[in-house]
């Protein structure tokens, strides 16, 4: 039976520790999903046309007032602006890494297709495992310090999402991703 690693598991813990480094015991099949923060984003936006909807409603049924339409008009674009922006640009992953190559199914929300890749990848069709480290900003914020591990394609392949991660683990699965796939590691930080 392969593992599988989805945005639920974020608490995502190393089974082993061996020589001081964290070891996960990652097997193949290794199914993941990183779409659900970008599904739980847009289920918001759409959560607030719902409501912007009902409130024009209101407003031109019952209160009869239409500058109150309309200004609930106006904020029902702002919030279809945004949506349509994070739906063309928030990536997330589903799909299986099995021992000959990584596949990519496309992410769905109520029909329609999210941003991100597609399709049957071979391990030679990547350069690297990497790791981005996000460091949260000085003010308190949720969440706290997290990474993000990708599989970096060469030209012509896109980079794959494969895990969100916190407190360090994705410096463990990255370097076992490496190791496994016989890929190079690399670490960087980036923006949050």
């Amino acid at each position: 039976m392969g593992s599988k690693h989805t945005e639920l598991d974020k608490q995502f813990r190393p089974t082993a520790v061996h020589r001081g480094v964290a070891v996960m015991a990652i097997t193949l099949p290794y199914e993941f999903d990183t779409s659900g923060v970008v599904k739980q984003i847009m289920r918001g936006v759409l959560g607030v046309l719902l409501v912007v909807l009902v409130g024009i409603l209101y407003s031109l049924l019952i209160s009869q007032s239409i500058p109150a339409a309309i200004q609930l008009l106006l904020c029902a674009a702002v919030a279809t602006y945004f949506g349509r922006l994070f739906l063309r640009s928030l990536t997330g992953s589903l799909g299986t890494i099995t021992a000959d190559a990584v596949v990519v199914q496309p992410s769905r929300l109520y029909g329609y297709r999210l941003a991100g890749p597609a399709g049957r990848f071979a391990f030679s069709q990547f350069q690297a495992v990497r790791v981005e480290r996000i460091l949260t900003p000085p003010i308190d914020v949720p969440g706290g310090p997290h990474e993000r591990v990708c599989l970096v394609g060469k030209l012509g392949t896109p980079d794959i999402l494969i895990a969100r991660t916190a407190k360090d683990a994705g410096r463990t699965l990255g370097n076992e991703l490496a190791t496994m796939l016989k890929l190079p590691y690399q670490e960087e930080f980036a923006p949050y």
